[in-house]
């Protein structure tokens, strides 16, 4: 076992050390000498830690500046206050924990005769500038995104929350990557029992590596092979700050530009932003028109599929002449026709992700207008079967959150087969299947149909309708599992 402990030979601490610091070339080992005889280290990164800032605070002042003598920790601590131009600093014997700090950006002092290392702050915080989101576009709200910089994102929600209540616990996770994380929350709104249930998963994570929230989401999650998602991921400061104020928590991790919020229940990833900047009616018409769109998702194909399969005496007379006659020719039957074009749709939507914007929404628009009129051309497809796929797939789009219209392009193929083995029976079953397991699932302990089921009235006023903005903002029940329990115990 390698020995962790400092010495008091600083040649054998910088061996100590070297052993948990890859030997890069960018690894700087500066020798100098404190007030002209005592033997020091300087250990830094380049490129992790900033080296102009380490010259000129650091090994500057402690070249040309220091005229003490150093015998004892007590006397690094007078050093540190009369010459080094630092923020904040610490000592720390550790080898191991000494050499987990330098790869995180910060600079190590170790001098002769001394058993503990100085470590200081000098991380390298050139990063992007803040942006727009991409992903999130806003109409009504700020333009600005959080960016790869830790730092800079907790800075921009303690900028918008300037409340004493605001909390930050830092953690690291990734046994390999050493990756810095932290949980933000409100100590004063958030519910002590849903952040019990928080840490306990949050602070627990084992894991070799950990680079994104989306991979720390399935670690933390309890049912990995649910569709539905369980936390909230975001780029936009403006959605955490809502979020945190109605007593929930975000967790942002180093070289990431997103945060995740939890927990998550399934009615607000339906949920606009923009529905709260809005005036009451027009917020209530675009939000009405978003859970119509989801349903069009789920059964727009499967019910065409069954009045043409199993129930056409339902269809009037002039459409369902459309109909036949839009299917002459065709020598596909209907559902291997639906699932055609359904399946060609997503290979276009994924192969306009994968490319660079510009060109990707061109290959979408473009691809899906020449292979539709080339289908409808070769008698492939019919057109009310195009238009009806059409219609489906616009609708995807008013899915605000990404990974929520994932799951809901996904699901609309079960309905789909369904559809095709029992008629409507089958749209029953499936949104009976759908529903059960809605009401069964939960996050962080929170009812993931909530205030649905159960049923939480005082919610009521932001589900599928918002109320007056007045009454919105306040702390929702459904997120007060203690309370809960004990008005169920009264």
């Amino acid at each position: 076992m390698i020995e962790q402990v400092l010495v008091h030979d600083y040649n054998k601490n910088l061996q100590l050390i070297s052993n948990f610091v890859a030997q890069n070339s960018n690894f700087i080992k500066k020798e100098i000498l404190i007030n002209g005889k005592i033997n020091a280290y300087v250990l830094f990164i380049d490129g992790l830690a900033n080296k102009s800032y380490v010259e000129e605070s650091i090994i500057k002042p402690l070249m040309y500046k220091v005229d003490e003598d150093i015998t004892k920790d007590e006397d690094i601590y007078e050093i540190a206050k009369k010459y080094l131009v630092v923020s904040s600093f610490r000592l720390n014997n550790n080898a191991k924990d000494i050499g987990a700090e330098i790869l995180s950006g910060k600079t190590a002092v170790i001098i002769d005769g001394i058993k503990t290392a100085m470590i200081i702050d000098s991380l390298n915080d050139k990063y992007r500038d803040i942006q727009e989101s991409t992903s999130e576009k806003s109409i009504l709200g700020t333009r600005e995104s959080f960016t790869e910089n830790i730092n800079l994102n907790l800075t921009i929600i303690q900028r918008k929350i300037k409340s004493p209540s605001l909390k930050i616990e830092r953690f690291v996770v990734g046994e390999k990557t050493r990756t810095e994380a932290a949980l933000v929350y409100v100590e004063d709104i958030i519910d002590k029992e849903l952040l019990n249930t928080i840490k306990s998963r949050v602070l627990t994570v084992k894991a070799p590596a950990m680079h994104t929230t989306g991979v720390f989401e399935q670690f933390i999650e309890r049912r990995p092979f649910n569709l539905f998602p369980q936390a909230k991921n975001t780029e936009r400061p403006d959605k955490v700050v809502f979020d945190l104020l109605e007593g929930k928590a975000a967790i942002f991790f180093a070289e990431s530009s997103s945060a995740l919020v939890v927990p998550a229940t399934f009615i607000e990833f339906f949920q606009g932003f923009e529905d709260y900047s809005e005036r009451l009616v027009i917020a209530n018409f675009s939000r009405i028109t978003r859970f119509i769109a989801v349903i069009s998702v789920l059964i727009l194909g499967p019910i065409y599929l069954t009045l043409l399969l199993y129930n056409a005496e339902l269809l009037p007379y002039q459409l369902m002449m459309v109909i036949i006659n839009s299917r002459k020719g065709i020598p596909l039957p209907p559902f291997l026709e639906i699932l055609a074009m359904e399946i060609a749709i997503e290979i276009l939507r994924e192969g306009g992700v994968r490319l660079p914007n510009p060109v990707g929404t061109t290959l979408a628009i473009v691809g899906g207008i020449v292979i539709g009129d080339a289908a409808t051309r070769a008698n492939l497809v019919s057109h009310a079967t195009l238009f009806i796929v059409a219609i489906t797939v616009v609708s995807t789009f008013l899915i605000p959150n990404y990974q929520m219209a994932l799951c809901i392009r996904f699901l609309r193929f079960p309905m789909l087969i369904l559809a095709q083995m029992f008629g409507f029976y089958g749209i029953l079953i499936g949104f009976y299947i759908l529903l059960v397991a809605l009401v069964k699932l939960d996050s962080f302990g929170i009812p993931y149909f909530a205030p649905m089921a159960p049923s939480r009235f005082k919610d009521f006023g932001d589900v599928f309708v918002r109320d007056n903005i007045k009454k919105v903002f306040s702390e929702p029940v459904s997120l007060k599992p203690s309370l809960a329990r004990r008005n169920k115990d009264e």
